[in-house]
């Protein structure tokens, strides 16, 4: 990628030294996130969160007005691409396997503190309408967020050396700033996805849209279960969730998602080649014979995964059984 472009935000290093800066928007996040939005939801409830979100894109943006960096440079936008759009959409897909096998197998860990760590988001989506939940949980993180993250404070990145180093420090920053260490492993994941998009497209819209259709999803899924449930009847959803809050994950469902996993590695590549395509490198179609040797191993790494998730479900199945057996005789 060509960096020409964010290296002229920083021609004085002199005077405008993005490493303090970063420091600066670091100090101010954490401000606005660990203070300021408590205040918030105190004072205005959901509309509290809203604002806070604002505030925070608004600190991103306010910073780089202060220091005269260019904005169209730092929080570049362009007409979508469909094919892009494609990308990080399968790029997601990718990633969010990746994730949720991560997160399965903490809570097989330590069940009771990464349920802990979603009480507060769960409270958020149980109290607000579906419709509502959407504009809140992921048209405002999707948009502020990113403007904050991805556009103003890895842009003081992006003269490094490798473009790696800003993604990293500034996804573990965001991991961190989800206020738990149990979020912050799958969110850091996340931002890595996020960020890389950003640095190879130099379109936020493709960022924007990642962190929508990631903060969505679940959203839309738990609109579905509660309206299922309205209609055949039964528990209430949240009633549901309470009941097994404290019940260990079993180790099958560690397998499944470790099975699905499986699929990362290819998805990934898939959604990283429709991110690039027709480019140098990217040309010769989807799978050149140039990388034979890359495909063969993610494909021997998704078969790896699928084969260890299916043995780990074998053996939970198996546990059963024999607990079942022993309990009759």
């Amino acid at each position: 990628m060509d960096f020409t472009g964010f290296k002229k935000t920083w021609e004085d290093r002199r005077k405008r030294k993005p490493y303090l800066i970063a420091l600066l928007l670091a100090l101010l996040y954490i401000t606005d996130i660990f203070f300021i939005s408590g205040f918030l939801g105190m004072r205005f409830g959901i509309a509290g969160t809203v604002i806070h979100e604002m505030i925070l894109a608004g600190m991103g943006i306010g910073v780089f007005l202060i220091f005269r960096g260019k904005l169209r440079v730092i929080f570049p936008f362009k007409k979508p691409e469909w094919v892009k759009i494609a990308g990080t959409l399968v790029l997601w897909l990718g990633t969010y396997l990746f994730t949720n096998w991560i997160v399965v197998i903490m809570s097989y860990f330590f069940p009771e503190q990464v349920m802990g760590a979603g009480e507060g988001i769960n409270d958020l989506i149980a109290n607000i309408p579906v419709l509502p939940g959407l504009f809140v949980i992921a048209v405002t993180p999707a948009i502020c967020e990113e403007i904050a993250f991805r556009g103003a404070l890895l842009s003081c990145f992006r003269g490094a050396k490798s473009k790696w180093m800003g993604i990293i420090i500034v996804s573990l920053f965001f991991g961190a700033c989800h206020g738990s260490v149990w979020r912050m492993i799958p969110t850091a994941v996340l931002g890595i996805a996020m960020g890389y998009i950003l640095l190879e497209t130099e379109n936020m819209l493709y960022n924007m849209l990642f962190h929508f259709v990631n903060n969505a999803v679940p959203i839309l899924l738990l609109g579905v279960m509660t309206k299922l449930i309205d209609v055949f009847g039964g528990l209430d959803v949240w009633e549901m969730a309470d009941s097994v809050e404290n019940v260990r994950i079993p180790l099958a469902s560690v397998g499944m998602e470790m099975a699905y996993a499986g699929a990362a590695p290819i998805l990934i590549y898939i959604g990283i080649y429709l991110l690039h395509r027709g480019q140098p490198g990217y040309d010769k179609g989807m799978f050149p014979p140039e990388k034979k040797k890359l495909m063969l191993i993610l494909i021997a790494v998704g078969i790896g995964l699928k084969m260890a998730g299916d043995f780990l479900l074998y053996i939970s199945v198996g546990l059963e059984a024999a607990g079942a057996m022993r309990s009759i005789y």
